[in-house]
């Protein structure tokens, strides 16, 4: 569940953001001084003699803007794929990947990634790249954006931070719009384009209503802040591939 889920891929899961290098080794078999109570390391890597000593472990996190040399203004995640020597071995998993696994999850993941950015707040783009062993810079494989993410589609697609507000309300409240969705796949020397457009409608319900009361009665006797909430999205272009 969560952060959690990378131990399905790897055993040694670490992130770049900031000033530092954060890794998690929850077996306690990959770096020293580690324990159950204690299962990974932070580094401040812009001033630790580590990103010397170790340059091939950290050399997969010069990309994107990131030098390894000074803070990264933004957060990258490395998974390591688990092989088959570690999978014999492993507490965490015995599923291997390889790196036509990673590629077949990427190919499945561009014909669902739409519906991933329907009902987010923030998020507006997702792009998949791989990096050629002898190539000096990743190559973009797929993205999938919001077209023309104006400040009206901000506010609509952050309707349930403006909607939450009036949970306590005698009527129920109700946001809709429509958004489009471009999807670029890179096909040999070609770059296959298309664009699908969502009609996507939030609600919040009323105090008084059934869920609303039922989120009242959860928050006052379980401790449980739930939301009387829903939101459903229908494509209004003909041929979205299922």
């Amino acid at each position: 569940v969560g952060f959690n889920s990378v131990y399905h891929l790897t055993d040694l899961p670490s992130f770049v953001s900031g000033k530092y290098v954060v890794l998690f080794d929850p077996q306690g078999i990959h770096l020293p001084n580690v324990s159950a109570a204690n299962p990974g390391k932070r580094l401040d890597y812009v001033s630790s003699s580590a990103i010397s000593l170790y340059s091939d472990q950290f050399l997969p996190y010069c990309g994107f803007g990131c030098d390894m040399r000074r803070p990264f203004s933004g957060t990258l995640f490395r998974f390591p794929l688990r092989s088959a020597d570690q999978a014999a071995t492993s507490k965490l998993s015995k599923q291997v990947y390889s790196e036509n696994d990673i590629i077949s999850m990427f190919n499945q993941f561009y014909d669902e990634a739409v519906f991933s950015l329907l009902f987010l707040k923030s998020v507006t783009s997702i792009e998949m790249y791989t990096w050629d062993a002898n190539a000096i810079k990743p190559q973009k494989l797929y993205s999938c954006f919001i077209q023309s993410p104006a400040n009206d589609i901000v506010f609509h697609r952050q309707a349930i931070l403006r909607l939450s507000k009036s949970v306590k309300s005698s009527t129920n409240q109700i946001d809709s719009f429509s958004l489009n969705f471009s999807r670029e796949r890179l096909c040999g020397t070609s770059l296959e384009k298309r664009t699908d457009t969502f009609y996507i409608v939030n609600a919040m319900a009323s105090s008084s209503s059934r869920i609303g009361i039922f989120a009242a009665n959860a928050a006052k006797e379980h401790g449980l802040h739930l939301l009387p909430w829903a939101a459903v999205a229908a494509c209004i272009t003909d041929g979205l591939a299922e």
